[in-house]
This record gives C-alpha cells, sequence and structure tokens, in this order.
C-alpha cells in the first residue's frame, strides 16, 4: 500500500514522461484484464451509464477497483477506444437532461476527444463515480441546458479536490482491513471509535483479552 500512496501523490504532479510509465500495463495486468474483459464491448457493458447507481453507492470500489485508466484502455483494445467510452458517458449525461438541441452529437464528439486526453491518466471506475455524480445533479443542479464546458469545469474544480481527499480515505481504510486480515480478526470486526488497528491492538493487550507471546490461551468452560 506504500507504493500505491506514492504513485497517487507522484500522479498529482504527472510530466508526460511520469504519465506513461504510471500507465503501462504490467504483463500480469493485461493478463487478468482480457480475461475479465475479453472485448471492449465487455468493458463496456460493466462501465455503462446504467450502473452509475450502483458506483454511488460503493465510492470505495469505484477508487480501488483493479481496472485500466483510460490510456491503458486504449492500449488494451486500439487508440480511440478511450473517447468511444467518454462519449458513451456524455450521451447518458444529454439523454439526462431536456436539452434536444441540434446537432448536439457532433459537439459531443469533439468535447470528448478533447477531454478523454485530458484525463486518460484517471480509471474507468474514478470517472464513472464523476458521471454518475454529475448525473445526480452534485455539480450542476440544472439540466435546462446541456452544456459540455460545465461538465469539463466540473471535472478539474470540482470532482478532483473531492477525488484526492477521498481516496486518501479509502486507502486508509483498505489499509485498515489488511492489518485486521494480518492479524486473522474475524470477518466484520469493527474496531471502537477511537482508535486504529495498531492503538486497539495496544489497548486489548492492556486489559489482558491478548495473552503474551507462547502464553496459552485459556479455554472457557
Amino acid at each position: 500500500m506504500e507504493a500505491i500512496g506514492t504513485l497517487i501523490q507522484a500522479s498529482k504532479r504527472l510530466t508526460p514522461t511520469l504519465l506513461t510509465c504510471y500507465n503501462s500495463i504490467s504483463e500480469s495486468s493485461k493478463k487478468v484484464w482480457l480475461t475479465k474483459w475479453k472485448s471492449r464491448s465487455d468493458i463496456e457493458r460493466l462501465f455503462s451509464p446504467v450502473h452509475w447507481g450502483y458506483t454511488l453507492q460503493n465510492v470505495g470500489k469505484a477508487y480501488m477497483a483493479d481496472c485500466p485508466t483510460l490510456m491503458q484502455y486504449d492500449e488494451l483494445y486500439g487508440i480511440g477506444s478511450s473517447c468511444y467510452w467518454i462519449e458513451l458517458q456524455v450521451f447518458g449525461l444529454y439523454g439526462a437532461s431536456s436539452s434536444r438541441e441540434s446537432g448536439i452529437a457532433d459537439g459531443i464528439r469533439i468535447f470528448s476527444q478533447s477531454f478523454a486526453q485530458e484525463v486518460r491518466q484517471y480509471k474507468l471506475s474514478e470517472l464513472m463515480l464523476f458521471f454518475a455524480r454529475y448525473k445526480a445533479g452534485r455539480y450542476d443542479n440544472s439540466y435546462s441546458s446541456f452544456d459540455t464546458k460545465r461538465i469539463g469545469n466540473a471535472f478539474f474544480k470540482e470532482f478532483l479536490p473531492q477525488r484526492n481527499a477521498e481516496l486518501d480515505m479509502a486507502i486508509r481504510k483498505h489499509e485498515q482491513e489488511e492489518s485486521l486480515r494480518r492479524r486473522e480478526l474475524p470477518e466484520g470486526y469493527v474496531i471502537p471509535e477511537g482508535y486504529n488497528p495498531y492503538t486497539w491492538y495496544l489497548e486489548r493487550k492492556r486489559r489482558g483479552e491478548i495473552p503474551p507471546v507462547n502464553q496459552p490461551v485459556k479455554q472457557s468452560l
């Protein structure tokens, strides 16, 4: 998890060289992803606007999901795949709006091409969370008009600051769960408020609930 934290901090100041490095696909990840999603249509069905509701209910999973970034998506399924995926999301927003302006499709395609380049370092699941929140009115309370410029502004000025804070929380939660798992605590075990896994472990030792090393555990009658 330390490596993940380092990667996240670096992603906030990516240069083109670092961007390429962090978005390169390892052979193991490539094998796993192409096994899960054999074709582009497979991943489009899963990361589709119809699943925006599920994404809103599982924010932590959106940040920690094992899925490709837009740049990796192009590498897996061919150049242009990321632009088309963004189009699907934006058309989902357009379909939910009251706007029926003529020629909007061409505008969406142009926007999707430029937007996909600007957000290519983010995972599909993270971008899904943004589009789901936008659809829910988190960043725009009115669908009286459809404005792709507003979508871009909402992502960079409103969603990204939220992402940084929420991603840190998701990582801490994951680290806590891993710590509990390593100590072999029962599934569903909840640490009392005010403690972290280590301080709660020390507190339980102080109370005598955890025997010293090499001391057998007393069996209840």
